[in-house]
């Protein structure tokens, strides 16, 4: 394999490796943001309709119990609030450029200097008037002639001969110039292609902790919306059962069957959880949202596994 189809070779690699990368990261972005926005909706929509319909169910009932109320997580760290991601952007990758522009340039000069260093000679020995005013073309003729001369033995050869031989000399060191810059180009973008491999390597790296992270904190708010879904539908079941009660056994707790008086506990701890979450900062800590958020979650879905038990009778 050519230098330069390893310097190709390695530099498509290179934009493989991170082309990947960034495409992974960023529809992991993409559905993170939409995690974020769902959580976000599903929150204001509980808060708009969904708890005053709860307060609206458990008003009038006497001798209702009181539970605890669930402390609301706060953060004063505004940097920790989970807000959406804006997707990366790209990392650069060049091919290096080949130098062939470069080459042939210095190649070309060399090869005109040579040619034209080469009528100068001539022109030396037969001893032309170098005044720019007598330069002419039976001057460059005359030069030339110098090397005619000197391969027939003779005095007033045509310039052919010489004209041919000075100009594949020229090209012979214009094409060395070109082969040597290329050569020499092409040890220097290999080097290059590597030492960019390379660093792909570190940007893909260090950027493997914003992956990790977004993947933790999507998994974590699907699970958020998990549990608060299920505990918003198992509320609104639990408020119109509450007005089913309130019309069938009364107004006074202490009057109603054992079923129903846990449908209305379950109830008064749905509508306590579904409070704390509008009003809870979701926020992260180190690679996924904070420890005492996620617990907070776990909880309210451990709430749901009873009720769905008791329900479906699992």
């Amino acid at each position: 394999m050519s230098k330069l189809q390893q310097i190709q070779s390695i530099t498509q690699k290179a934009r493989e490796l991170v082309e990947e990368f960034e495409r992974e990261l960023n529809e992991n972005i993409q559905e993170f943001n939409a995690t974020l926005a769902e959580f976000k909706s599903l929150r204001d929509t509980i808060a708009l309709s969904h708890l005053e319909e709860m307060k609206e169910a458990l008003s009038e009932i006497k001798n209702i119990p009181q539970i605890a109320s669930t402390p609301i997580i706060e953060c004063e760290d505004e940097e920790r609030i989970v807000k959406e991601i804006e997707p990366l952007k790209p990392f650069e990758i060049k091919e290096p450029r080949s130098g062939t522009l470069g080459a042939k340039f210095w190649g070309v000069l060399t090869a005109l200097i040579v040619f034209f260093g080469f009528g100068a000679v001539g022109a030396y020995f037969k001893k032309l008037n170098f005044d720019p005013n007598m330069i002419d073309l039976k001057f460059f003729e005359q030069a030339y002639g110098f090397y005619s001369d000197l391969f027939t033995g003779t005095s007033g050869a045509a310039p052919a001969l010489g004209i041919a031989f000075s100009v594949l000399v020229a090209f012979i060191f214009g094409y060395l110039v070109y082969y040597l810059k290329m050569h020499a180009a092409a040890s220097s973008n290999l080097e290059r292609a590597k030492a960019l491999f390379e660093s792909a390597k570190e940007y893909v790296k260090q950027q493997q902790p914003l992956l990790a992270k977004v993947r933790n904190l999507k998994e974590s708010l699907k699970k958020a919306i998990f549990a608060t879904k299920a505990s918003k539908l198992f509320a609104d079941e639990m408020s119109a059962k509450v007005e089913r009660i309130k019309f069938f056994e009364g107004d006074d707790f202490n009057n109603y069957v054992q079923n129903s008086k846990r449908d209305i506990e379950d109830l008064l701890i749905l509508n306590d959880k579904l409070i704390a979450v509008v009003h809870t900062e979701i926020f992260a800590e180190d690679e996924d949202l904070a420890r005492e958020v996620k617990q907070f979650f776990d909880e309210i879905k451990e709430i749901v596994e009873k009720i769905k038990g008791r329900v479906y009778g699992g």
